[in-house]
């Protein structure tokens, strides 16, 4: 990583665009507007903040804090920031909800410097630039102009911190479990060692303003608010990215960290240690039971920096691991396929089995199903969204009930069944198709918004060539035959499978 000061971009820059500041919105209402009162009031919150032995001697990666106004979130939030004494990084990347404009993806100012009254903060441009270059994060700059979630952290960093540090701001807006997982792999590069990651984000918002009132607001609800943030922290904790979505669908929770820390999980593997710092509610300060906002506050600790790729090389895997997930598809199809109805929760199928850590890491999988040589079903997930266990056991399901290409599986069928279990490496930018390994490698082709993978193993299959493959991919994608040869992206995995029939004895 090349690092530059603001002055060193300025020479560069068009002068037209040299410098551009992004002006303080809060200052006077949210947190002081005197330099002097600022930097007294955040001394005082900082220093009032003991180490943490608890989050062990791993470097900080990441921090989770509230953004309210300082006098309600300042004093949970500076529990975190206070970890920088011991871990100053020359770079923060800060992801924060979008609160007032509404958009899809993820946005970037068009700024050089963000200001506070304690001073401007140079923009790390060069990152910035690499990410604009994606359209995931060319959308909504004017998302920036007002949003607090960031703001309110600058004043926080800028006392912890030298002066010697650049700020990458982002903005994160509607996201699905994909794109979520994308824009984790296109901010990875840059968690180095110097850098340090910041989610802004509240959880539970409490009351008729927010509309949220699962429980009456008496006398239990700080029990029943800390039982919900406590159970949305342990999918944080437990890396757990879908438990985390279902959990906040299910329950309608208000948390506007949801995003963002969306994000976060995608970057968590299991070197990463997730520790609670700080917890404390906007209705316990002002003792008032009818509006409520929680505030968390955050560690992510790992022993090298979130660029590094977790170990999901799938030659890490053992066949007796790839037996067992190929048990646990049997066990699925059986249950699912027999019954006649699709469970609540396809996890529970799974009971009984011993299950090692390193089946739970997160990892894209698919499930295929063959009957006399031909294809009866495949679905699966390409990035690693959900542990590799529950990958298996869902698509499993799917790939029995709900490939739009068949009518579901027969009780009959079962027999005649060969079952495939692929695990799938991490996805791999290439240059261009020239690079893509035909029969080694599976693909992915992007080109304007649309998108399409084979496996592997399929233009083995078909005896297609590099061009015939890349042919196929792009009318999959539902675009011309020759589209992938301009303008589209391509990046490519390793899978790990292992086949047999679903009548295979288990040991």
């Amino acid at each position: 990583m090349v690092w530059i000061s603001w002055k060193e971009t300025a020479v560069n820059m068009d002068p037209a665009t040299a410098r551009k500041v992004r002006k303080p919105v809060l200052a006077g209402s949210w947190y002081p507007a005197s330099a002097e009162s600022l930097r007294n009031l955040v001394s005082g919150l900082l220093e009032e903040k003991t180490s943490h032995p608890e989050i062990g001697p791993q470097p900080l990666r990441a921090l989770v804090v509230p953004h309210a106004g300082l006098a309600y979130s300042g004093g949970v939030a500076a529990g975190g920031f206070a970890l920088l004494r011991d871990h100053p990084p020359r770079r923060v990347v800060i992801l924060s909800p979008s609160h007032r404009v509404g958009f899809s993806g993820l946005s970037l100012p068009e700024a050089t410097h963000f200001a506070t009254p304690l001073g401007e903060i140079p923009l790390d441009l060069t990152a910035l630039d690499t990410l604009r270059r994606q359209p995931l994060f060319a959308n909504a700059p004017q998302a920036h102009d007002t949003e607090h979630a960031i703001e309110i952290e600058l004043p926080l960093l800028q006392v912890a911190l030298p002066d010697s540090w650049q700020l990458v701001p982002v903005i994160v807006g509607r996201t699905t479990p994909d794109t979520a997982a994308r824009a984790a792999d296109a901010l990875r590069p840059l968690l180095d060692q110097e850098t340090l990651l910041v989610i802004s984000g509240d959880f539970t918002h409490y009351g008729a303003a927010y509309g949220y009132q699962p429980w009456p607001a008496n006398e239990q609800l700080p029990e029943r608010l800390r039982e919900m943030d406590m159970t949305t922290f342990g999918f944080l904790q437990r890396h757990d990215t879908k438990g985390f979505l279902d959990h906040l669908e299910k329950t309608g929770n208000t948390s506007c960290a949801a995003a963002p820390a969306g994000i976060l999980l995608n970057l968590l593997d299991a070197e990463c240690r997730v520790t609670l710092l700080e917890y404390d509610t906007s209705g316990r300060m002002t003792r008032d039971n009818t509006l409520s906002v929680s505030y968390l506050a955050i560690a992510v600790t790992r022993e090298a920096p979130l660029s590094t790729q977790p170990d999901h090389d799938t030659d890490t895997l053992g066949e007796a691991d790839m037996r067992l997930l190929h048990r646990l598809a049997r066990r699925v199809l059986q249950q699912v396929v027999t019954s006649g109805s699709t469970p609540a929760n396809v996890r529970e199928i799974a009971r009984g089995f011993e299950v090692p850590d390193h089946l739970r890491r997160l990892s894209g999988a698919f499930v295929t199903l063959k009957k006399h040589h031909d294809l009866r079903g495949c679905i699966g997930s390409i990035l690693p969204v959900m542990p590799l266990w529950d990958a298996v056991a869902d698509n499993a399901l799917n790939a029995a009930l709900r490939d739009p290409r068949f009518r579901p599986v027969q009780p009959e069928e079962l027999p005649q069944l060969e079952v495939e279990v692929s695990v799938l490496s991490p996805l791999r930018p290439i240059p261009g198709p020239e690079a893509f390994v035909v029969g080694k490698q599976g693909i992915l082709l992007t080109k304007e918004g649309r998108r399409a993978v084979f496996l592997p193993e399929v233009a083995t299959e078909q005896g297609w060539s590099r061009e015939e493959t890349l042919a196929q991919l792009s009318r999959k994608a539902g675009l011309a035959a020759d589209a992938w040869r301009s303008g589209a992206t391509f990046e490519v995995f390793t899978t790990r499978k292992y086949s047999a029939p679903f009548l295979e004895q288990e040991n």
